[in-house]
């Protein structure tokens, strides 16, 4: 005689064992006696139970499982997951709003379409979203990302025809006296107001790095900026301090000569 209680095998999820007190947090069923014909009951069950965090590893473990008899079945454990979540919403949806287990369906509603959205992130079969969406999307951000280059490419446009075929080349030996000309014009005045301004020195030592070169050699923009300290009278340890010897000229105004 078969004995009544011997559980049928399961299709796609994993259960606890019979008075297994201690199981793995992700096995579903009760400890005493489950109806495994009810497995797609159970597994819901444990979304209710477990927090949003805990989705992927969930359905990592199930799927374990179920790929362990079902090799290269990935596909058809993502559709029976997604279609017994999706008509379970459905199911609490259509329930009365007036009826006693409205307000629980609404919160089982709630995780249930928390747990949708992950099965969103690892959908490979656009199963969740149909094919012709997620291309639709790709065009949009394909547009999207046309409309960009366009611009930049503009942008560039604009900023290269500032570009010099060449670079203004400093004797070499003579970059601090350089340096001390360009100190110099930012002192220069025209009665109660100055020839140039800037907020701060990065204009200097930046255009500096740019169109000059020391000798055969580019300036680096660090080099330049050394020259430049923002505050000139809280001068940094890397400040380069133009000597007397190479302040080898002065710039006055026309009428003090």
């Amino acid at each position: 005689m078969l004995n009544m209680y011997l559980p049928t095998q399961n299709t796609y999820f994993k259960f606890r064992s019979r008075f297994n007190f201690s199981s793995h947090r992700y096995d579903i069923g009760r400890p005493l006696f489950s109806n495994r014909k009810l497995e797609d009951n159970f597994f819901l069950l444990k979304i209710y139970e477990i927090g949003e965090t805990e989705y992927g590893l969930f359905y990592d473990y199930q799927l374990g499982f179920y790929l362990e008899a079902n090799l290269e079945e990935e596909e058809l454990f993502f559709n029976h997951v997604f279609d017994i979540v999706l008509n379970r919403i459905r199911h609490f949806k259509r329930q009365d709003p007036f009826s006693s287990k409205y307000a629980s369906g609404l919160e089982q509603t709630r995780k249930l379409e928390a747990f949708l959205a992950f099965l969103k992130t690892i959908d490979r079969w656009h199963k969740v979203e149909p094919l012709e969406s997620v291309i639709g999307e790709k065009d949009k951000l394909i547009d999207q990302l046309q409309e960009r280059v366009a611009e930049l490419e503009l942008l560039l446009k604009q900023v290269r025809e500032f570009d010099a075929n060449e670079k203004i080349v400093i004797t070499n030996g003579y970059i601090a006296a350089f340096m001390n000309l360009i100190e110099q014009v930012q002192g220069l005045s025209l009665g109660d107001k100055k020839l140039t301004t800037s907020q701060g020195q990065s204009p200097w030592y930046k255009m500096i790095a740019k169109y000059f070169m020391h000798g055969d050699k580019p300036i680096s923009i660090d080099t330049a900026k050394n020259y430049f300290p923002a505050n000139k009278k809280d001068k940094p340890s890397k400040y380069l301090n133009i000597s007397e010897e190479d302040k080898l000229f002065k710039i006055v105004p026309k009428d003090k000569k």
